[in-house]
């Protein structure tokens, strides 16, 4: 999995359409999009040249782009407070674009570790796509991740349930749904949860494992170690 599709869930990369290409000129998203890509083969090249850029016109995906060079060589943390810092000097009225660097932040916030940052990055994008079904999913998944890293279970799962509201049956849903109650010693729903990430993706090995896990908890009475 590319840097890239770590930090940023899929659905929320399709909430915004990219601007009308300038025939005259290298258009905006294709210059990001060859800088991340730049980051994948060589971080520090990505990051001078994002610099540059950035120096040159003052553009936020310039800035965009060093941050996630930074994450590449290491320093996460860093990356992920300028993603924040930019998402929250964005224009207002491009709400996707500000809720994809929250976003970005947030999943940035969960590789270097700080749950609490990463659940705060995740509330502001959740905030503002809140008229947006198709990508609040994604977002509230991260949010249950960051819940989890806390051992917040409890909000870990209502964020999970609010998922599955809206994307019904998702496999990895009802799967990290499940670990979520296991932890809480709910095994019944637990196991319930488990076997229907199994039904809904047969060929996951994960929720197979998860299964396995709520079956034995719920035997012993015990949550199991993972």
């Amino acid at each position: 999995m590319t840097l890239a599709a770590l930090l940023l869930p899929f659905a929320l990369m399709q909430a915004a359409e990219p601007p009308a290409p300038t025939p005259t000129t290298t258009t905006l998203p294709t210059r990001f999009a060859q800088c991340a890509a730049l980051v994948e083969t060589n971080a520090e090249r990505a990051y001078e040249e994002a610099m540059a850029w950035a120096a040159d016109a003052q553009e936020l995906s310039a800035y965009r782009c060093a941050a996630m060079a930074q994450i590449a060589l290491g320093r996460v943390e860093e990356g992920a407070r300028r993603l924040e810092s930019l998402a929250m000097g964005a224009d207002a009225g491009l709400a996707a674009q500000r809720a994809e660097l929250f976003s970005q932040a947030g999943n940035s916030y969960l590789l270097a570790h700080a749950p609490a940052r990463a659940r705060s990055a995740f509330t502001q994008a959740l905030t503002l796509m809140a008229s947006e079904r198709e990508a609040l999913p994604d977002i509230l998944i991260d949010r249950a991740r960051a819940y989890a890293m806390e051992d917040d279970w409890r909000h870990s799962e209502e964020d999970l349930s609010r998922a599955l509201d809206l994307r019904p049956n998702d496999s990895l849903t009802l799967r990290l749904r499940a670990t979520a109650r296991y932890h809480q010693r709910a095994f019944e729903l637990a196991e319930a949860d488990a076997q229907a990430a199994v039904t809904a993706d047969p060929t996951s090995v994960d929720a197979r494992l998860v299964l396995g896990h709520a079956r034995e908890a719920r035997r012993t009475g015990e949550i199991p170690e993972e």
